[in-house]
């Protein structure tokens, strides 16, 4: 349960963190020409803005806001995320921009996912309460 709630409280601070960190690490450890530090310019901002989306969907979720825990998909998929970041700030290397990238994606819609699981379970409990006929996955 801490390690859950741990990782809400992450969310918020990864924001600012993550994309300082990259900046900072690559900018340190350039060694090509100035174009890198150009692209990571314009990289830093869309890191920034693709946490803040995967932080407001994952918070738009009841589940979450009432009880601050994520769930277990969650953990799992922040962690290997959060880790493609770190480990892109650190080495020079296509293959650990394609990771943020392929994790960025992965942790979009796994959020989207989830939120769209519980808004369901959501919507028939509601319509179970009035005797309607609930909404079925296709």
């Amino acid at each position: 349960m801490w390690l859950r709630r741990g990782f809400y409280y992450a969310q918020f601070w990864a924001i600012p963190v993550l994309p300082l960190w990259l900046l900072i690490g690559r900018g340190i450890a350039i060694d090509g020409s100035g174009w890198e530090l150009v692209f990571l310019l314009f990289a830093a901002p869309a890191l920034s803005l693709a946490l803040i989306v995967v932080m407001a969907l994952t918070v738009a979720r009841k589940s979450v806001r009432r009880s601050r825990v994520l769930s277990w998909v969650d953990v799992g998929i922040l962690t290997v995320w959060y880790a493609s970041i770190v480990v892109a700030g650190v080495f020079s290397s296509p293959l650990a921009a394609v990771a943020v990238v392929v994790f960025t994606l992965v942790a979009f819609w796994g959020v989207v996912w989830q939120l769209v699981v519980e808004t369901r379970q959501r919507i028939n409990l509601a319509f179970a309460s009035y005797g309607a006929v609930p909404v079925t996955s296709r």
